[in-house]
């Protein structure tokens, strides 16, 4: 069994904003509220908190994200970026991206982006991000974004699973090293990151937008407020999808639960 280990990732990773600020822990109640806690106690930009096993892991709407212990990747990044407050959403979208090529890097899989913060392969759930932040006047106090992406283990096996998902390794039929995947995740997001911080977006859109799982496609999209039906036509910089409207108006939804059937 491999175990996660901070000098294995920074080994493949090399010199990086995230090299010097990886911690892995054995358990935790989630990595995202400890992120929080380390905010709180100056952590800096770039930290990044990795746990064998969460006993309370949340996905979005307060879904349970259910993992064994040592099989998975459990992660969040702190972040505390100076960006428009428009362009948090992008980077949900640019740490999909992120684990999206990684995945292909090490496995040869081709994922793609289920907006607004899945991961899916082959039309079942590989990972999902969860986004959790704070706004200090007109930027981001800070940033969190928290990763379950599923590695080693089987979970279509578990009874609880809310969708249908898959892994790494039901798809290849071996294990993958999360050591090496977690580095390059964080080698990909770090070029990302730049690029939203200056706001260069261009080849990071074109990559949303051509991995995106639902442009072209009718959905359905819960607001929270309201349901919206149509076709989704693209995602702008802003990390917000484009929807053509059965009434045929054009909307831009920043957060929703999309429908759709495959």
């Amino acid at each position: 069994m491999e175990y996660l280990a901070s000098d294995k990732i920074k080994e493949t990773l090399g010199d990086s904003i995230f090299s010097d600020n990886i911690t892995v822990y054995k358990s935790l109640i989630s990595t995202n509220s400890t992120a929080k806690e380390l905010y709180k106690n100056g952590a800096c930009d770039g930290t990044v908190i990795l746990a064998e096993e969460q006993t309370e892991g949340r996905g979005r709407m307060d879904r349970k994200w259910l993992s064994p212990s040592y099989k998975n990747i459990l992660v969040s990044i702190l972040l505390k970026p100076q960006i428009k407050v428009e362009h948090i959403y992008s980077l949900t979208l640019a740490l999909a991206v992120s684990g999206i090529d990684a995945v292909k890097n090490v496995s040869g899989l081709s994922a793609m982006i289920k907006w607004p913060n899945d991961i899916y392969l082959n039309k079942k759930k590989l990972a999902g991000i969860l986004t959790e932040f704070s706004v200090r006047g007109k930027t981001p106090a800070y940033v969190i974004l928290g990763m379950g992406m599923n590695v080693n283990w089987n979970p279509e096996k578990e009874k609880n699973i809310l969708f249908p998902s898959t892994s790494i390794f039901i798809e290849t039929g071996k294990e993958t090293s999360r050591n090496t995947l977690m580095a390059e995740i964080l080698k990909n997001f770090e070029i990302f990151y730049s690029d939203i911080k200056n706001d260069k977006m261009e080849y990071f859109l074109k990559r949303c937008n051509r991995l995106s799982l639902l442009t072209g496609t009718e959905i359905s999209v819960d607001t929270g407020e309201e349901i919206i039906k149509g076709k989704a036509s693209g995602i702008d910089k802003d990390g917000g999808l484009i929807l053509e409207g059965q009434d045929g108006n054009i909307k831009k939804i920043l957060n929703g639960d999309v429908s759709l059937r495959f």
